[in-house]
């Protein structure tokens, strides 16, 4: 998503406008004084810190962002017992996301003041749900758009926030005259909190939203990945020896998972599901191994560190009671390592996709383009890559471990001939809809639904 947003500033002369998040970055902004030059693919660029406080950021992204709207966003809370939304969480709001919010806004606002002509402004993802009212308020003929990377739940699940916290993200939201989501599932989601939670007049078929006045749109533009630099470090040399690494251990079968340790990402069903492959299966003990390469994620947030003992705990129980002294049911790996994730996507048999709820999930998409054994995806129906991807992976419930299990022994027992039409179906479809449609369908569609597009601040 940066290459694709750094080669589109590049190519209209855009500002970036980000938050600092360390005491360097804000050392950094106050030496830049009118913005920091950056150096871009072929050219440079300006980049304009808003500079919070260490506790207004920790605030705003550490109790806020994450975990509070990302569990909402994903469906995460045991609403039975989570979240408490007690003090620290109001503090957390008005000192900390409101905050960090109306600074971010102030740095946009200063520089689409400062054009000549009226500013595009595109903002990106949950952190930033308060800026495009803030910034119509102050600059009204400003054209802005927002995409949310993330899922857009039911009316019925944002009502987990208090209504001075929900009512201010879908109003300033609301300030844009284009709202991008991942999938029409979002779209229709999104729709249905305006006119629930707003009473808003919504327009279905038009996806519209009247607003103060004025019409909002909300399309769905599902993310991808840059084909071309993504089949070139498939094939660099870096991956290349990772690939023979994976030559000297792997067994017959591999089955995959490139993840990071977040509980939307549902890791632990997935070696429950395995498990289950083994017990039913024993024919397959000794020839198959499930390597789940994954990145630890927000070790800062209590939750994320619980999952990942949990991780590490199921895959220990698997492989004591499971394993032999020559097999080991379960790689596990913690670490970091773009070239070993790629030699993993080129290579597994099957690649477990399953989480509980993703925005899109591009790892899905990445397995599709670079495999090289016509290997299935077993993808989780929650996924927002499902909508394009379907009939070319294997598709399941994410919370139905017999289903998953099933899916797959399917994969890893599928005829040839099947195994190879589907994979090359899922390529396809990730050729055909690549990064470059993705920003191109979002400035077709500014164009077509504004009176005019008009050059960035």
């Amino acid at each position: 998503m940066v290459t694709a947003l750094l080669t589109l500033a590049e190519a209209t002369g855009a500002d970036w406008v980000a938050c600092a998040r360390t005491d360097a970055e804000r050392r950094l902004a106050e030496r830049a004084g009118q913005g920091l030059k950056v150096r871009l693919t072929s050219g440079t660029g300006r980049l304009h810190y808003a500079t919070p406080t260490r506790e207004q950021y920790d605030m705003y992204y550490g109790v806020i962002a994450n975990p509070v709207l990302w569990f909402i966003q994903h469906y995460l809370w045991d609403l039975g017992n989570e979240p408490v939304i007690d003090d620290r969480v109001h503090q957390a709001w008005t000192d900390g996301y409101v905050q960090v919010n109306l600074q971010m806004a102030e740095k946009v606002i200063e520089l689409a003041n400062a054009a000549t002509e009226p500013a595009l402004v595109l903002v990106h993802d949950y952190q930033l749900y308060l800026v495009p009212r803030l910034v119509r308020e102050a600059v009204p003929n400003a054209l802005i758009q927002h995409f949310i990377h993330v899922p857009w739940p039911t009316p019925q699940y944002w009502k987990v926030l208090p209504k001075h916290m929900r009512d201010p993200i879908l109003e300033g939201v609301l300030g844009c005259d284009v709202i991008g989501f991942q999938s029409s599932l979002d779209v229709r989601n999104f729709l249905l909190t305006c006119e629930e939670n707003l009473g808003l007049q919504v327009d279905e078929h038009e996806r519209a939203v009247v607003s103060g006045g004025r019409i909002v749109y909300a399309r769905h533009y599902p993310i991808s990945v840059d084909v071309g630099s993504t089949t070139r470090l498939a094939s660099s040399r870096g991956v290349k020896r990772q690939e023979e690494d994976i030559a000297t251990w792997r067994p017959p079968y591999l089955i995959a998972r490139i993840d990071r340790t977040d509980p939307s990402k549902n890791i632990v069903r997935g070696f429950i599901a395995y498990e289950k492959l083994l017990r039913y299966h024993p024919e397959l003990r000794g020839k198959v191994q499930f390597w789940a390469f994954l990145q630890p994620s927000r070790q800062d947030v209590a939750a994320y560190v619980r999952y990942l003992r949990q991780i590490k705990q199921a895959a220990n129980r698997i492989n004591s009671d499971l394993g032999t002294d020559d097999w080991r049911p379960i790689r596990l790996e913690i670490g970091e390592s773009e070239r070993k994730a790629i030699a993993a996507l080129k290579n597994f048999d099957v690649l477990l996709v399953n989480p509980v709820y993703d925005g899109l999930n591009l790892v899905a998409k990445e397995g599709a383009l670079v495999n090289q054994t016509d290997g299935l995806i077993v993808l989780s129906e929650n996924a927002g890559a499902h909508e394009e991807l379907r009939g070319h992976v294997l598709s399941i419930n994410p919370f139905d471990v017999e289903a998953t299990a099933a899916a797959m022994h399917a994969g890893l027992t599928m005829a040839a001939e099947e195994r190879k039409r589907m994979n090359e179906g899922a390529r396809n479809v990730v050729r055909t809809n690549d990064i470059a449609r993705w920003i191109s369908n979002q400035v077709q569609d500014l164009r077509d639904l504004t009176s005019a597009f008009r050059k960035p601040a």
